[in-house]
């Protein structure tokens, strides 16, 4: 039986993505061939573009911190490209990690540009970085952050330099891979003060972190995460291979001070539907994703049979309807998969 370790090599692929339009093929041939040489990702995107929208490419001071005042237009990115990129690469890391067989690998995409740390140096604690791994134009970036490593007493990581000769087969059609018939809306980043989700959480995987990624970007100020506890979830299939209440809280705790630090998080676990949405009168904005929002209609009812005001609900949507191929990625992201996965490898049926 093959597992993947737990003790899993950790690479940093840095990409710039000049214009937010760009097809992202380059980042595609990155991926797969990231892969091959680690069990865990981290993308740190730097992401510009000529016009109406741009950001700095580095927000970074001499001393290795974060100086908000260099970022130039910071709010500037629109809701939608930032979750038709985050769409893009992690709908594309799935498709390589089922064509490797390797589903439990792990990704985690990071804005450089308002994460509030510096992405490989100063956070082992969170991210603890095997080797460095980029496209030839941001090698001198992967060496520079060598420097600051071992001014701040770590060790210099190997900086591995992808070759990304063109390949067919490049799915460029994920960039699109948002619903088009769902409403489109203006929320840029840090709109609303406290923002509300919840969900089971369970390995999580793409679509979980896509769902958090979007929630912790459009909040300024708190993000509480409601986690279904145990007794919402004894219909569930392959049911004994979910990952314990504690863990998931523990997950996504950690991945969203991992995409975005300076934020209060409340992790919370729940018994019911709505959780903290109903009692919590500070909360602005509930994020749900395309199959949950009718649940974000029963709890704007419940909030206004309490005489509470209705929460914005804002829409995640990570996979379109209309692309066959694409749905059929949208199989893979999900818990079920996961653990159907985990089952099929403890099967005495399974050979490797």
């Amino acid at each position: 039986m093959t597992m993947d370790p737990v003790t899993s090599p950790h690479g940093l692929l840095l990409l710039r993505i000049s214009d937010v339009d760009a097809p992202l093929g380059d980042a595609f041939h990155a991926i797969k061939r990231a892969l091959v040489l680690v069990h865990r990702l981290t993308i740190a995107l730097s992401l510009t573009k000529s016009g109406s929208v741009s950001v700095s490419v580095s927000a970074d001071s001499n001393d290795g911190t974060i100086t908000p005042s260099t970022i130039t237009n910071p709010h500037s990115l629109s809701f939608h490209n930032v979750q038709r990129i985050l769409s893009a690469l992690y709908v594309s890391f799935t498709k390589q990690t089922v064509a490797l067989k390797r589903p439990l690998a792990e990704l985690d995409i990071v804005f450089r540009n308002s994460c509030g740390y510096e992405i490989g140096v100063g956070s082992q604690d969170i991210i603890p970085f095997d080797v460095f791994l980029g496209m030839p134009d941001v090698t001198d970036s992967l060496e520079e952050l060598n420097k600051r490593r071992t001014k701040h007493g770590q060790k210099s990581l190997p900086i591995f330099t992808l070759d990304l000769t063109p390949e067919v087969g490049v799915h460029t059609h994920l960039v699109e891979a948002i619903d088009s018939s769902l409403p489109h809306t203006d929320v840029q980043e840090g709109m609303y003060r406290d923002v509300v989700l919840g969900g089971t959480f369970d390995h999580l995987h793409a679509g979980h972190k896509i769902l958090l990624s979007m929630t912790a970007w459009i909040a300024s100020h708190r993000v509480v995460c409601g986690v279904t506890d145990d007794s919402m979830l004894k219909t569930k299939k392959f049911k004994e291979y979910m990952e314990p209440l504690k863990k998931r809280i523990e997950d996504v705790e950690k991945f969203l001070r991992i995409f975005k630090r300076g934020l209060v998080y409340e992790v919370v676990p729940i018994h019911d539907i709505y959780g903290p949405t109903i009692t919590d009168d500070n909360l602005q904005t509930l994020m749900v994703s395309k199959e949950t929002l009718k649940g974000g209609d029963a709890v704007n009812e419940e909030r206004r049979r309490r005489n509470m005001p209705p929460l914005n609900i804002e829409v995640i949507n990570v996979i379109s309807p209309a692309e066959t191929r694409v749905d059929e990625i949208s199989l893979k992201i999900s818990s079920t998969y996961i653990r159907q996965y985990l089952s099929e490898q403890d099967s005495p049926a399974s050979v490797n």
